[in-house]
């Protein structure tokens, strides 16, 4: 551990004041999405809806809602990631995850601050705050399990015409974890995407804890089917806009 990461680690966890800044960001291109989450039975159980904002300094903005139900629980989460676009490397990150059952109903909500290689994380539960500080990797994403936006940090690290097993690492915002897998090209395939014959690259991954991912990548770098947690993720509908100049 270096000493600049120490002193960070020994600081109280409070949030940093705003820079100033001689010009707002403005947003130069926007993509929505929305998926269905689909169980193996071919019943849909939730939803995602992301949309993805680039703005004109090295900024990607994503702002998801992932729904799932079943028959006693449904549970909303909305969350946000802020990631430079250069690197892929993550900013910072929240969400609100909105329990709802028969009798009861909570929000508990997660942050993710990145300083250099320390992530400040923050939860806040029925009334509840706590915040700590832990070191992370380089080259470490921030996913929750369920979300399917986030596999675009780790993607972007991998470059689909290498060959080969690639490392790759996230913080689950949850438990403060540092969790690991493989990540590699399994060839090409023809699936449906929106009602077209698509070619697609297939990405397959071996997660620690989390269990085997598939991941379909079409040529405009799109996300359009995935498979994990036994659900499967599916391409409904895709809009992009890009800012007039």
């Amino acid at each position: 551990m270096t000493l600049a990461v120490a002193i960070l680690l020994a600081m109280p966890a409070v949030a940093a004041p705003p820079m100033h800044q001689t010009k707002e960001a403005s947003v130069v291109s926007t993509a929505r999405a929305k998926y269905s989450i689909v169980q193996a039975d071919d019943q849909v159980v939730g939803h995602e809806s992301m949309t993805k904002s680039v703005f004109d300094n090295n900024t990607i903005r994503f702002e998801a809602e992932d729904v799932i139900r079943n028959a006693m629980v449904t549970m909303t989460n909305k969350s946000t990631l802020t990631i430079e676009e250069e690197s892929y490397f993550p900013r910072s990150y929240r969400a609100d995850k909105i329990i709802k059952q028969p009798e009861e109903e909570f929000i508990h909500t997660l942050t993710v601050d990145m300083i250099a290689n320390v992530a400040v994380l923050g939860s806040e539960l029925r009334g509840t705050k706590d915040s700590r500080r832990v070191v992370v990797p380089s080259g470490t994403a921030i996913l929750e399990v369920g979300q399917l936006y986030p596999w675009y940090q780790l993607l972007f690290w991998v470059d689909s015409a290498s060959e080969g097993r690639h490392r790759i690492q996230w913080l689950d915002p949850s438990s403060g974890k540092t969790d690991g897998g493989e990540l590699y090209v399994d060839g090409e395939q023809t699936i449906d995407v929106l009602g077209k014959k698509t070619r697609v690259t297939v990405y397959k991954a071996e997660r620690e804890r989390l269990g085997p991912a598939t991941i379909y990548v079409d040529a405009k770098k799109r996300i359009v089917r995935a498979e994990q947690n036994m659900l499967t993720y599916r391409l409904d509908e895709w809009t992009e806009k890009v800012a007039k100049k």
